[in-house]
Formats: structure tokens, C-alpha cells, sequence
């Protein structure tokens, strides 16, 4: 490695007049600007035009040396070329007019890709989010400004995922992706403060794994199932699950060209991976889970919670939890009074209110800590929601079967006592598949047809109310329900 630099990119930031600064830190060789350098993980080449240290303000430096610790003026228009933790190299190669790609020795793309490996430095983990909502505009006419903030937004922040989603009620929106729910916290009160946007974001859904039976699906002949493994890594829980190891270069060309597609199908290593990964598919939201009957398999996230509090609210702590389908793996006493309780629980069941709950429960004393710690298998059912007979995508949740019954007459009874009155009757229903759980109808208002009639023929009375009825049956099938917005954000807390 006499002829290589090496640096390691701890952070990145867009500015509008340089373009992406990645903070490194040097440790091995000196980049100087206008040398060519290459990111290894990104497969991306550019030439700083800038290299310096902090002062803490921006110091421009003729190089920066091994041990050092400053920025590279990439020139780059978004933190999504430029990932944390990857390794910056420089083969003091000049880069020539209208070349973008590394140009080192002989050899296809793929033998440089791999050859590249040896000079990662240790430390580089992608960016995957784990909690996943729906965000759309108050005002359906400020989507375009929606669109370009989230644009605005990643620039900054490269954990931020986004890509378009319609919904029946709420119109047009994104699908975004957060580390966590403080995340998502964050990202909507900087849409609010920053650019003036109200928002409504849907109930935060995490990603779940689902093993189909059926090939001959959309999703899977297309092969976007196998895209959107690549995408979030998630592959690689499955590989190793089905106790197939991955070798480093196969590995690279996965995660860099996603090239399980093409000429790699060729390769019998690459086609034994696509028969294992072929069937699964990740679901991001409630609406995107495929029939029950298709489903032979589904794995949801899974979490490990340390809960520390006082020992005066033992039962109020492990009584949530076990609502909240946690699984004790010990408990101990660190002294008189505190107790440290560490749970398996559903990523899905805590995202949501758990943390304030928990913090009710014990008049504001516990403290807690989750880290994701993998998938396990779940019986888990989809939960559809019907307003009027139509399907509510937005209101859409996977819950897990034992608790589908007691969620879905939950729904309906809030659903009953938040949308407003028509001039008819609205069925509101929770259903699983094909089949009813629970049912709420909101009256119709009514008027008093009769109050003129003062006597006369009990006929004319009868004459009036069957006009009324029929009335009331043509309104049924050809009015619509409009869903206030409010509802959304009403619907996720569960009291």
C-alpha cells in the first residue's frame, strides 16, 4: 500500500456553494486537491477541489496527512454519494476529461471492484431505517413544496429514505423511513419550522419479512422483492439464516451494483442465492402485505429493551410489558430500591406510545433502552379497515392474531366517535381477509318529515317515510365519506 491514501468518512454535510464536505480522518498517506480519489462503498470518483482542517471554521490546507482530521471538498450534489463510514482512497492517478468511474489497473469493473476490498477500513455500516410512516400535505396543493423539502431534507440527512405513495384519503404523500421515532419527530418539526409545511404523518409501521407461497406475483416476477432486500440488507438476515455464507467480493457486488441481476445469473454461487432470496419480500406499510393465503411465512423486528425503575412499580412496568408482547429474559436489583428489567419486545408494539406509557405507569421514574436485535417469526395477520365499504390504505395494520379481534373493535369504536355525521347511515368494519371482526354504523341524521303532517291519512305519513327511505338508499350508494385529516393522527395512540 506505499502508493495508497486512506481516509475514513465520519460524517458528511451539503453546503450550497461546495457541494458535499466529507469529514475524514486520515490514516494512512495525504490527499491534496485535485488528486483523483474514490470512495469505495459508493463506487463513486471525483477530484476535491478543496482539502483543510477546522478551526473550527473551514481552513483550506495545501494536503492533509496521516493522523490528521479535516474535510474533502467533494464537489458531490447530495450525502447519499458520499455514505458514513466509508473509505476514501487516492492512487495519486489524474482524473481525465468526462471520467467518473475509478480507473486503476487492467481488468473488468468487477476485478476492480473486488481488489478494492483489501483497502477498506473496518467500521463502515450502511444506514437502514427501521420505522416507516406515511407523510402528506394538510393542504393537497403544497405536495410540490412537500417533494422538494424531503429533497432538501436528505441532503442534510442521509438516513432519511422517502418515495411516492397515493392514498384513497389522504391523496398524494411519501413513504419515509426513519432510524427511530425521535427521527421521525425531528424530520416533522423541520419540515414545520424550516418550510412552513403542516403535515400528517400515518401510524409508524417497521419493516417485516414475509416468506410467499405464491411465485407468480407482480412483485416477484419483476424482481423488486429482490431490489428491496438489497436495499434495506436485509438479505443478508436471510442468508444466514439458511446457513450461506457470503464471501467478501460476493458480498461487494451486491451491495454496490445490486448485480444479482444480468450476467451474474450466470454464476451457479449468485443463482443458488436468488432461488433462497426469491420468495421473500419486505413490507414496509399494512397496505403493502400481500393475501393471507399467499403467506407461509412472516418475521417482524425484534427489540431488546433494558427497563430501569423503581421497585414500588414492578407490577405496573411487567404488566405493560407483557400487554405489549414482551418475553423477560432476567431481572435484577442494582439496590434497594431500583430494578433493571431487560425485555425481548416487537419492534412494532413499542415505536408507537410504549415510551410514554411507561413513563405514566410509573409517575415519570423509569427509564428505558432498545436496541434492534433481529427477526423472528410471528403470527401475524393484516388488519384492514372499511369506511362506508371502502378500504382505508392509511389505517391498514399488522397486528399480530391473538390481539386482531380486541384492535379491530378498538378501531371502529374510535372511528365511530371521530368521523362526523352524514345524511346516511356509514358502515365502519375491521376486517381479516374475507372475513368481518367488527362492526360500528354512524346514523344517518334524519329530518322530520312528518312535522307538518298535523292528522289526516296515516297513508300520506307512510307515502312521506318511504320517500324519505329511498331517498336515504340512493345517498348511500353514490355519497362519499370524507375522512378529516385529524383522524390519522387520533388513531395512533391506543388510549
Amino acid at each position: 500500500m506505499n502508493n495508497i491514501s486512506r481516509a475514513l468518512i465520519f460524517d458528511s454535510v451539503f453546503d450550497p456553494y461546495k457541494g458535499v464536505l466529507a469529514y475524514v480522518k486520515v490514516v494512512e498517506g495525504s490527499f491534496k486537491a485535485g488528486e483523483v480519489v474514490h470512495l469505495i462503498h459508493s463506487q463513486n470518483s471525483f477530484a476535491p477541489t478543496e482539502v483543510g482542517h477546522f478551526t473550527p471554521e473551514y481552513q483550506a490546507d495545501k494536503t492533509l496527512s496521516a493522523g490528521q482530521i479535516g474535510y474533502i471538498t467533494t464537489g458531490q450534489k447530495s450525502v447519499r454519494e458520499v455514505k458514513i463510514w466509508d473509505t476514501i482512497i487516492s492512487w495519486f492517478t489524474p482524473l481525465r476529461r468526462g471520467e467518473t468511474r475509478f480507473s486503476g489497473s487492467g481488468g473488468s469493473e468487477t476485478q476492480k471492484t473486488n481488489d478494492l476490498q483489501q483497502y477498506l477500513i473496518p467500521g463502515f455500516k450502511k444506514v437502514t431505517p427501521f420505522v416507516y410512516a406515511g407523510v402528506y400535505p394538510i393542504d393537497s396543493t403544497e405536495y410540490d413544496k412537500l417533494k422538494d423539502s424531503l429533497e432538501k431534507l436528505s441532503l442534510n440527512d442521509s438516513a432519511v429514505e422517502y418515495e411516492m405513495e397515493e392514498s384513497w384519503a389522504l391523496g398524494l404523500g411519501f413513504r419515509c423511513g426513519f432510524l427511530g421515532m425521535l427521527h421521525m419527530d425531528i424530520i416533522k418539526e423541520r419540515l414545520r419550522r424550516e418550510y412552513g409545511l403542516d403535515t400528517i404523518f400515518t401510524i409508524p409501521t417497521v419493516i417485516y419479512l414475509v416468506k410467499s407461497k405464491n411465485l407468480s406475483i407482480q412483485l416477484i416476477k419483476s424482481g423488486n422483492n429482490l431490489k428491496n432486500l438489497i436495499a434495506t440488507s436485509l438479505y443478508k438476515a436471510i442468508l444466514k439464516k439458511e446457513n450461506y455464507q457470503l464471501s467478501p467480493a460476493q458480498e461487494a457486488h451486491i451491495e454496490h451494483s445490486q448485480g444479482i441481476f444480468g450476467n451474474m445469473l450466470e454464476d451457479p454461487e449468485f443463482k443458488k442465492i436468488v432461488e433462497i432470496l426469491r420468495p421473500r419480500i419486505v413490507v414496509k406499510s399494512g397496505s403493502e402485505m400481500i393475501e393471507q393465503g399467499m403467506i407461509e411465512e412472516i418475521r417482524e423486528p425484534l427489540s431488546e429493551v433494558e427497563i430501569v425503575g423503581p421497585k414500588d412499580f414492578a407490577g405496573n412496568i411487567m404488566a405493560l410489558c407483557q400487554e405489549y408482547r414482551g418475553n423477560l429474559k432476567s431481572m435484577e436489583y442494582l439496590d434497594e430500591s431500583r430494578v433493571v428489567w431487560k425485555y425481548h419486545l416487537p419492534m412494532g408494539e413499542i415505536i408507537i406510545d410504549f415510551y410514554d406509557r411507561l413513563k405514566s405507569a410509573t409517575k415519570g421514574y423509569a427509564t428505558m433502552n432498545y436496541e434492534f436485535k433481529g427477526y423472528e417469526p410471528a403470527d401475524l395477520v393484516k388488519l384492514d379497515i372499511f369506511i362506508n365499504n371502502e378500504k382505508v390504505e392509511a389505517l391498514t395494520r399488522v397486528v399480530h392474531k391473538d390481539n386482531a379481534y380486541y384492535k379491530g373493535r378498538d378501531a371502529v369504536e374510535k372511528l365511530k366517535t371521530l368521523i362526523p355525521r352524514q345524511l346516511f347511515s356509514i358502515p365502519i368494519q375491521a376486517g381479516l381477509g374475507s372475513k368481518v371482526i367488527a362492526r360500528e354504523t354512524i346514523s344517518a341524521m334524519k329530518k322530520d318529515v312528518l312535522a307538518k303532517c298535523y292528522g289526516g291519512d296515516v297513508s300520506r305519513k307512510r307515502k312521506l317515510l318511504q320517500k324519505q327511505k329511498e331517498w336515504k338508499k340512493r345517498m348511500k350508494a353514490i355519497g362519499n365519506v370524507e375522512v378529516p385529516s385529524d383522524i390519522f393522527v387520533k388513531m395512533i395512540s391506543r388510549n
